[in-house]
């Protein structure tokens, strides 16, 4: 029996969408990792590399979403 092309359709989205969400934790947890070791490395009593790099994860991850959601739209 032959799934109906609308049922893939949204089949495709929800793992587009799911695998958005990996994607927007690990680059996250990347560039907060990478703003620790900064911070360690030049033995700062403010974490702000840490602080930086994980809120421009933040915004990098977010850019991804708006982006691919937009080409979901079209």
């Amino acid at each position: 029996m032959k799934e109906l092309p609308e049922v893939k359709k949204k089949a495709n989205v929800y793992l587009r969408f799911s695998s958005i969400g990996i994607q927007m934790g690990g680059i996250i947890a990347f560039f907060t990792w990478l703003g620790t070791y900064l911070d360690k490395k030049q033995v700062n009593e403010t974490p702000i590399w840490t602080i930086v790099l994980s809120l421009f994860g933040v915004a990098g991850s977010l850019y991804l979403v708006i982006r691919e959601v937009r080409k979901i739209d079209n």
